[in-house]
């Protein structure tokens, strides 16, 4: 086979790799759609719809429910590993703190299935651990990066981080239905309490009102 001939076939290799990638994304957002909306007991068939494909393409890249929820949550923790990588990368150091902070805030409001996912998925697969060891060493850097640079308090530990995201996915996942947003009064708390400098930003969202706690508890009882 001369190189030429290498060269081609690879050539017509390519497009069919990009489309079976653009296939499995456009699988995975049909999917965090339909469980945002309808929850986690859609079947493949209602995704494959969704997402404009086959079932067979489905199945292709997914042999049943349990590994699409789980691509789903593997995919999220790339898409927090990217932001990772853009705080790194900002200038500005506590602003990529910051863009990262609301970036999380912003995808567990957003994406009201992804809380559900988290409960769901088995944590141990290795598809997920080899996703979070990537995305810890990015925290990692992200945390020290601030604190020598004297943008984070230096009573903040890399662990904090978790216990963080874990607040702003509980207070998006609570208020989101009865008080859109609220969650941002919260980002802007927790970064006041974080900030070594100890600056403190107006709060720009307003608390809840009673009314407001009374529904997000009534909607959260129908839930359970």
């Amino acid at each position: 086979m001369t190189t030429t001939d290498t060269t081609d076939e690879k050539a017509a290799i390519r497009p069919l790799r990009a489309d079976a990638e653009r296939n499995r994304l456009r699988i995975i957002a049909a999917a965090r759609e339909l469980f945002a909306g309808r929850g986690l007991e859609v079947t493949l068939d209602d995704v494959a719809a969704h997402a404009g494909v086959g079932i067979g393409t489905v199945y292709r890249r997914f042999d049943n429910r349990d590994q699409l929820i789980e691509g789903v949550f593997v995919e999220h923790l790339h898409d927090v590993t990217t932001r990772l990588t853009a705080a790194l990368e900002s200038p500005d150091t506590w602003n990529g703190v910051v863009t990262l902070f609301t970036y999380v805030g912003e995808s567990m409001a957003g994406d009201r299935g992804l809380a559900s996912v988290m409960m769901r998925i088995d944590h141990t697969a290795p598809a997920i651990e080899t996703a979070k060891l990537a995305m810890t060493s990015l925290i990692e850097q992200v945390h020290r990066r601030g604190v020598d640079e004297g943008v984070l308090r230096p009573e903040i530990e890399r662990t904090d981080f978790f216990a963080f995201f874990t607040m702003l996915s509980a207070i998006a996942d609570v208020t989101q239905s009865t008080a859109p947003g609220t969650w941002r009064r919260y980002l802007e708390l927790m970064l006041d309490s974080i900030r070594a400098d100890g600056h403190r930003q107006p709060l720009a969202t307003p608390a809840l009102t009673d009314a407001q706690i009374r529904q997000a508890q009534a909607a959260r009882c129908q839930t359970r």
